[in-house]
């Protein structure tokens, strides 16, 4: 095994209790923009409340983020035993040549130390550079990438789980490179950021296990799909040698997974099929049994059950010719029961009676394929009614007083002359100020008749609409879980702010989108590439906010600066 660079300072003695201190790179060339792993270690009995370093200025390097983990490298019941502190930082070089990390100092119990520079040599893209030097195989870490299938039907669940191993401990664990999803519909993973480690056997070797990120795909076309590759960097504390129990980085890559995807049969497939993969139910209620004065109706239609919830269409809903029914809005909520994904859609349909009388609301229907007796089954609700009263009255009195008034004989005129009228009223001169104003309302009527009209005919339109009123309560709720102290939550809102309001106002669908998708789905409708990737990058630099805190390098009053910038951007 290559060791890696590895400079010891020379030991500084307090008091009674002694501090080693040490720096290392995981590797001693890179290529131009590859990420190198800088440790800094102290080890000693009395490492309490130890400051973070000082790390010298860097003009060649870019700091991509910090994380730090605690280690015993001596352990046993001794209360005096040695302990290590670790600090790992994630830089980037900006230029090619022999570029030099200065010392790093520390300062502790007012004394000073220092590590000797540190040289990188850093070559063009493309060129030959040395295997990663790591402590991986060493200390039998290893990065599992597993799915529960490998053949499903186009929206059938695969769940993949990231499992790591390793024989001895680990910390600061840091999601260096996420994996990629294309093809599939992503439900909401169930990502841990404190790692819950357990005793297995791999490879006949006593070690431990913990999951690392668990997630729920349906693949949304037929195919050959990979389930990507991730890579996991962090401290390891080295096993055996002569390095025994001192902090070492690591990184860790996961084998790609493929998945056979089947196209769903074309025999038999019903013209209500909404795209539904699984169990599902299928249930739809009036809000009442009578509306006046033309006020709308709520039919809400739910379809719960275990499959691609997030996936399905609408249901098929016909209304009688007297009733206007407006394009439904949608919430869904999702859980997962047993390694499998289950929720609820509900369509909220606003219905608005055009007559007086009976209206019958026909059964609801929708139709789903089940994956395990490869067949298709239709679903369909009970049909409901309700009666409009007052939709037409204020015609029905403006007609009645037209054929009053056309005998001659039923008028009564309320003022018979008009020679007691005040000159200022009979012929004010100020009236002519009710024409333009007149105009001004019939425009403005036409104006929000024809607002009106494509809100409820263009979906585009109505999100373009939404989009400013959704991103200021997205920023709300995040400035509200701020100063509630829930990070990680103002973290998610903030993401949502930016990805969200980029959905809405492009009118592409979020959800479910990995990142590498979300921007090249944005280019495709008009974003700039730099201003697309500015939105991949704020909602992966958010993802390592929420769930590796320490690598975060982004602090909460930056990130809102950012994703205004980003959203004005847009």
């Amino acid at each position: 095994m290559v060791l890696p660079t590895v400079l010891l300072l020379v030991p500084a003695l307090l008091g009674a209790a002694g501090l080693d201190i040490s720096a290392e790179v995981d590797r001693s060339t890179v290529a131009v923009g590859e990420r190198l792993l800088l440790t800094v270690t102290a080890t000693g009995t009395d490492v309490k409340g130890l400051p973070q370093p000082r790390l010298p200025r860097m003009a060649d390097f870019k700091l991509i983020g910090t994380m730090w983990g605690r280690f015993i490298s001596d352990p046993g019941s001794d209360s005096e035993a040695s302990r290590t502190v670790g600090f790992v930082y994630t830089i980037e070089p900006r230029r090619t040549g022999v570029l030099t990390i200065g010392p790093v100092r520390l300062v502790h119990e007012g004394k000073v130390y220092e590590t000797q520079p540190i040289a990188v040599r850093v070559v063009p893209v493309g060129d030959s550079v040395p295997p990663l030097e790591r402590w991986t195989d060493a200390n039998g870490i290893e990065l599992e990438c597993a799915v529960d299938r490998s053949s499903v039907y186009v929206g059938e669940q695969v769940q993949v789980t990231y499992r790591l191993f390793s024989r001895t401990r680990v910390g600061a664990v840091l999601m260096k490179d996420a994996p990629a999803f294309t093809g599939f519909w992503v439900a909401e993973p169930n990502d841990t950021s404190a790692l819950k480690w357990r005793p297995t056997m791999r490879a006949s070797q006593p070690c431990s296990v913990a999951v690392v990120r668990q997630a729920s795909l349906f693949p949304v076309q037929p195919g050959e799909l990979t389930v990507g590759c991730m890579t996991l960097a962090g401290v390891v504390a080295v096993a055996d040698g002569l390095f025994k129990g001192m902090p070492a980085p690591f990184t860790a890559t996961s084998a790609p997974q493929m998945v056979t995807v089947r196209p769903l049969p074309d025999s038999g497939k019903p013209a209500d099929f909404g795209g539904g993969v699984g169990e599902f139910v299928l249930t739809a209620e009036l809000s009442g049994h009578r509306t006046l004065n033309g006020e709308p109706m709520t039919l809400e239609a739910r379809v719960s059950g275990i499959g691609n919830i997030g996936t399905i269409g609408e249901p098929h809903v016909r209304v009688s010719d007297g009733v206007k029914l407006l394009a439904p809005v949608v919430r869904q909520q999702m859980s997962r029961e047993g390694g499998r994904i289950s929720g609820t859609s509900t369509f909220t349909y606003s219905l608005i009676p055009r007559a007086d009388g009976l209206n019958i609301v026909p059964a609801a229907s929708m139709s789903f394929f089940d994956p395990e007796g490869d067949t298709y089954y239709t679903l369909t609700t009970e049909r409901s009614a309700f009666v409009a009263a007052g939709v037409e009255g204020s015609a029905a009195v403006y007609e009645s007083g037209s054929r009053a008034g056309s005998s001659g004989t039923d008028i009564l005129h309320i003022k018979r002359s008009c020679s007691r009228i005040p000159p200022a009223v009979a012929n004010p001169r100020w009236s002519a100020l009710f024409y333009p104003l007149g105009a001004f309302v019939l425009l403005a009527g036409a104006v929000a008749g024809r607002h009106r009209r494509r809100l409820e005919a263009d979906r585009g339109y109505a999100l373009r609409s939404r989009a400013r009123r959704q991103v200021r309560r997205c920023l709300r709720e995040s400035a509200q879980r701020l100063a509630a102290g829930d990070e990680h939550g103002y973290y998610v809102a903030l993401a949502r702010a930016v990805v969200g309001y980029a959905g809405d106002r492009f009118n592409v669908e979020v959800r479910g989108l990995t990142g590498p998708d979300l921007r090249a789905v944005l280019c495709e409708r008009g974003v700039e590439p730099k201003v697309a990737d500015r939105v991949f990058e704020f909602s992966s630099r958010c993802d390592i906010a929420r769930f590796s805190p320490g690598a975060a390098d982004l602090s909460p009053k930056e990130a809102l600066d950012l994703a205004r910038d980003i959203i004005s951007s847009l």
